[in-house]
């Protein structure tokens, strides 16, 4: 009942994006050593990034659908922040994640992938290509 407050019956990934958001947090913090933007540029992407999806999905189809024109409205947000945050590594964690974004598999959805796609660019980057990060 509860639920019914904020939650579509036919979209509930909202929960997934809570647990995702804890979850990426906490691993980039103990991962990175204490480093807040690799866990918060991940769920950053997710947030701010797909409500922007959503903004131009409403504009062009009034409906939720995916769209590349939504894609490419996140990639005009999370490129340039993830480049000002993490430099060349967070500008590819930004565009991976808003491709990433347009595909969903039920159970899994964007809610999950596109803050773990993010984490795992970083994560990979800080152990592979180290040089490449900008703190």
């Amino acid at each position: 009942m509860l639920m019914n407050l904020f939650q579509v019956e036919e979209n509930a990934y909202e929960v997934s994006f809570c647990v995702m958001w804890g979850f990426v947090l906490a691993l980039g913090w103990l991962v990175s050593g204490g480093n807040f933007w690799f866990g918060v540029l991940p769920v950053l992407f997710m947030s701010v990034g797909d409500a922007v999806t959503g903004i131009v999905r409403n504009i062009l189809y009034k409906r939720r659908t995916k769209s590349w024109w939504g894609n490419l409205a996140m990639a005009v947000f999370s490129v340039p922040v993830g480049a000002a945050v993490l430099g060349v590594v967070g500008a590819l964690a930004g565009a991976i994640s808003s491709i990433v974004e347009h595909f969903e598999s039920n159970p899994v959805d964007d809610n999950i992938t596109v803050p773990l796609s993010a984490f795992l660019v970083v994560v990979l980057a800080k152990f592979s290509a180290p040089w490449l990060l900008s703190t």
